[in-house]
């Protein structure tokens, strides 16, 4: 069918298309995206064409819906049994875990910004950029040791601030 035909069909039938999804899903929504699906078929069809367009139509309609149908109830079945399973399990945030959680990260940043730059920076990358101490050692010009004793005297900082403010 030439685009163009197609075109106006489905924009004759889209009252009709629409009113046939919403009685049987309760959802525009999902009536217009399966409108949109069905539209897409129709447009890459290939094969003769049909004495009876809007019936042919219709009948598509009935198959898209149908698939829909089984692809819910396969979504739905799979959550079900996934369900019972604690690695799923949503754990709200409330909010006195939010608030305690932006005061720690608060401490950090104030005990971060209160370490010697060099120190500051070192413990950065090592902890937060995931660098490796020698690399870190390479890129300062400094012994492994060094490095370690930069990052224990930040951990030790980090350390007496959080159990201070606990």
């Amino acid at each position: 069918m030439p685009e163009h035909d197609l075109s106006a069909l489905m924009e004759r039938m889209r009252p009709a298309l629409m009113a046939f999804f919403v009685r049987r899903l309760s959802d525009p929504v999902q009536a217009e995206d399966l409108i949109q699906d069905l539209f897409i078929r129709m447009a890459t069809m290939t094969g003769p064409a049909t004495n009876n367009p809007e019936g042919y139509i219709f009948q598509a309609a009935a198959n898209l819906l149908r698939d829909n149908y089984r692809r819910e109830a396969t979504r739905s079945r799979y959550l079900q049994s996934r369900a019972g399973d604690p690695d799923l399990a949503i754990d709200p945030i409330d909010a006195e875990r939010l608030l305690s959680a932006r005061q720690s990260v608060g401490c950090v940043a104030r005990t971060l910004g209160g370490l010697p730059d060099r120190t500051r920076q070192i413990f950065i990358l090592y902890r937060l950029e995931g660098m490796q101490r020698k690399a870190i050692a390479d890129a300062f010009g400094i012994s492994v040791s060094a490095v370690e004793k930069h990052i224990a005297s930040a951990m030790r900082a980090l350390l007496a601030d959080m159990g201070g403010s606990q």
